[in-house]
């Protein structure tokens, strides 16, 4: 990459020499690198950047939400990549009174065609934070 329009742009995205692309990659002993994810999370539907956080904060703005996690769940089809997905901790008084279809309206009624979440998981746990 030459680099961008704004060279302040440019400067940014490189350190030593590298290009700061958002992979986290480990190194072995042997100098092979293997990827071990992103550091902005991310998710692709349809070639649309969906970003896990703004679903999260607008979860987190229902009574009945404790915690939140969303991530991307692999598709059937291929060509469509990930779909949004939500991992929710209910307030106890909540348990049992809150259903997943309650929580999709709240948040795809906020969001954009193509943010709109497809499956909401209850747990006593996040499985990542």
């Amino acid at each position: 990459m030459k680099g961008y329009s704004d060279p302040e742009d440019t400067r940014r995205a490189y350190y030593n020499g590298w290009l700061l692309t958002g992979d986290l990659m480990v190194m072995d002993e042997r100098g092979l690198l293997y990827f071990r994810g992103v550091k902005k999370r991310m998710i692709k539907y349809k070639g649309y950047p969906i970003f896990p956080r703004d679903l999260e904060i607008i979860l987190m703005r229902h009574p009945a939400v404790k915690e939140a996690y969303v991530t991307g769940e692999q598709a059937e089809d291929p060509s469509i990549g990930q779909l949004p997905v939500a991992y929710v901790v209910l307030h106890d008084e909540y348990r049992g009174k809150a259903s997943d279809r309650e929580l999709m309206d709240f948040v795809n009624s906020r969001v954009a065609f193509y943010k709109k979440l497809r499956k909401v998981y209850f747990v006593d746990t996040l499985p990542i934070k």
